[in-house]
């Protein structure tokens, strides 16, 4: 068994089971890297990650502080001639490169950060014409207080001959995609980390969805059903009905300007009771969370809470991203069109 801070990992070697942890594993590497300054090339993690697979399993009781202590661990026992020294790269190489390359792809698609850049690298393989086709990248910042600001552009709607990727984060929370075609056809296009693949939400695989009824018991009953009713109205690789997207934005729009006028105690002095302070610096995203069970992303009442405990301010990030289109005014997705079919990890 595997402990990351005292928490029991699941063996790993089950198929499935590294999905909901590689962010976090993909994340610690990066952070060795960045600490130590070695290179780590894919074999490398490849047999770092078939290491922590093997400490997972039931023969085995390995516990570290967090996942890069685990990396650094893993990584000194491959190098070190353990279970997986350099003798055997070239064998864990040949045995474990599908495995890990889905087991980190996974994270592609099922971590919304990185879904837009996935559909457009998946884009530039289908179409390589994109590659020095993409033009009017802009990149604009909606602080909370101008719901407006951020209504209008989000309601923008590309030239004929175009599509309109809009990429859009609310930062250390969630990132969706939305296309917009000239005709006014749209698609929400996404994945949420620990939740659902993008293939799940698209209606390609209803395997891709991480919290059944096994998988987390915290999730509630009318939370699933929520869930479900949101992929059902703005997912399955379907249009999205102007009213309901209309609705949407001006909800978004809301959140935001009564986010901008909760007191935050941005500026503050010694004399602050301790609570009192982190009270008023959660306000602000305490207003923004009321609404995120209205907001067609991860509407579960656990996630709304969370999100109601961050401090500072929100704000939506949205990168335009204007690409010709390849329906030829059919109107059709091509975002959706290159999800896959399946992801496993």
């Amino acid at each position: 068994m595997l402990y990351i801070n005292k928490v029991p990992i699941p063996d790993l070697s089950v198929e499935g089971a590294v999905a909901p942890h590689a962010q976090d594993i993909e994340s610690a590497f990066t952070k060795f890297i960045e600490s130590s300054g070695e290179a780590l090339d894919n074999p490398t993690k490849q047999s770092v990650l078939e290491q922590l697979i093997r400490w997972s399993g039931p023969a085995g009781k390995e516990m570290f502080p967090s996942w890069l202590a685990a990396v650094r661990a893993a990584n000194a026992k491959v190098k070190t001639g353990g279970l997986l020294g350099a003798s055997r790269m070239e064998e864990a190489k040949a045995h474990n490169e599908e495995h890990f390359n889905m087991a980190m792809g996974s994270v592609n698609w099922a971590n919304c950060g990185k879904t837009s850049d996935n559909i457009l690298f998946e884009l530039k393989k289908l179409h390589p014409e994109l590659a020095d086709g993409i033009t009017n990248v802009e990149r604009l910042t909606v602080p909370a207080g101008k719901g407006e600001a951020a209504r209008q552009a989000l309601s923008a709607v590309p030239q004929q001959g175009q599509i309109l990727l809009l990429d859009c984060t609310f930062p250390l929370v969630h990132t969706f995609v939305l296309e917009v075609h000239s005709n006014g056809n749209r698609y929400l296009c996404q994945g949420y980390q620990g939740a659902y693949f993008t293939s799940w939400w698209t209606g390609k695989d209803d395997s891709g969805l991480n919290i059944g009824k096994e998988q987390d018991k915290d999730v509630t009953e009318a939370d699933r059903i929520r869930l479900n009713g949101i992929r059902d109205g703005w997912g399955l690789g379907k249009t999205i009905p102007v009213d309901r997207f209309e609705a949407m934005v001006r909800t978004l729009a809301k959140a935001l300007d009564i986010a901008g006028a909760q007191d935050i105690a941005e500026d503050h002095n010694d004399s602050d009771k301790v609570a009192e302070l982190a009270e008023r610096e959660t306000a602000a995203w305490r207003a923004f969370a009321n609404f995120w069970l209205d907001l067609p992303f991860f509407p579960v009442k656990r996630e709304a809470d969370s999100i109601g405990k961050r401090t500072t301010r929100p704000e939506i990030q949205i990168t335009r991203i204007q690409l010709p289109d390849l329906t030829k005014g059919a109107g059709t997705s091509i975002s959706v069109s290159v999800v896959p079919n399946s992801i496993k990890g």
